[in-house]
């Protein structure tokens, strides 16, 4: 692929769901796995979560932005979005690379997985998961799968942030999260198009209730600065759907890294890992 012009990158989603969200999303996909894949992550956990948001700073790589979402509107939609990048690429031509690529980004970086476990290392297990499941969770985001990822064409700037990071910093207990167990899925790699899909339905609700916490807020002489009553609204109508929407996240990372260690051949975690983090703790953030 060509390198895509800085414009490119300007006007898409670079980021979901904040550090927060990932965070949370990481937490839950451990806490659902069963003890064979787990044993991988035995001291990790917090390297694992400061890593969850690594791909929102690869800014430097022109071609991340597309790397975290898919717009489906000009495939005609989530029931004819293309399946593989020689479908995507012979159905919109060189535009296809800037309506996004998320669902093969989850499955090449879910192969990297694989080959980690199969490498018998825990430490590139680790970021590995870290950065596939940041790509996973950012399929959660109802506005990762739409041309309309900001509210841009429908008078609503902003709404991106306000969705995943605004209610999540604000008002997402994590303690209310709660964590499914992962499955095995001799089709998982499917599976990133029918989380797209069910994202994508919930786009028209969540700007009709921007809509509507938005009338709370006035104009003022440097545009609209939202209040309390805005967030409350606008909490009471979307705040079940992100609390959902990140359980899903949480649920499907786990069931990615399941898969990949089945994949692997359901690998035992070196004794000798296991051993020196039981001795030593996991690294200090910013430490190797």
């Amino acid at each position: 692929m060509r390198a895509l012009p800085l414009l490119l990158i300007l006007t898409v989603p670079l980021c979901a769901w904040g550090d927060k969200g990932h965070r949370l999303a990481s937490t839950l996909a451990l806490t659902s796995l069963p003890p064979g894949p787990r044993a991988w992550f035995a001291g990790r956990e917090a390297e694992l979560a400061d890593h969850a948001s690594d791909p929102d700073h690869w800014r430097q790589d022109q071609k991340e932005g597309p790397r975290h979402f898919l717009d489906l509107e000009p495939y005609g939609g989530p029931d004819r979005a293309p399946r593989t990048l020689d479908e995507a690429r012979a159905r919109l031509g060189g535009d296809y690379y800037r309506h996004g690529v998320v669902p093969w980004i989850i499955q090449d970086r879910w192969r990297d997985l694989v080959a980690a476990f199969r490498a018998g290392d825990p430490a590139k297990v680790s970021m590995a998961t870290a950065v596939l499941g940041h790509y996973i969770a950012d399929t959660h985001v109802p506005l990762h799968t739409s041309r309309n990822h900001d509210g841009q064409f429908t008078g609503q700037r902003g709404v991106h942030s306000r969705w995943e990071i605004g209610l999540v910093e604000r008002y997402l207990e994590p303690e209310s999260l709660v964590a499914v167990p992962a499955t095995a899925d001799g089709a998982f790699l499917d599976r990133p198009w029918e989380w797209l899909r069910a994202s994508h339905a919930l786009v028209p609700q969540l700007l009709e209730d921007d809509r509507a916490a938005d009338r709370t807020t006035p104009e003022g002489d440097r545009g609209k600065v939202r209040a309390q009553a805005y967030w409350l609204i606008f909490r009471e109508k979307q705040g079940p759907v992100i609390k959902r929407q990140l359980e899903l996240a949480g649920q499907h990372l786990g069931d990615a890294i399941l898969n990949a260690w089945l994949e692997a051949g359901s690998p035992a975690c070196p004794v000798v890992d296991v051993e020196r983090r039981a001795q030593t703790g996991p690294p200090r953030p910013g430490k190797p």
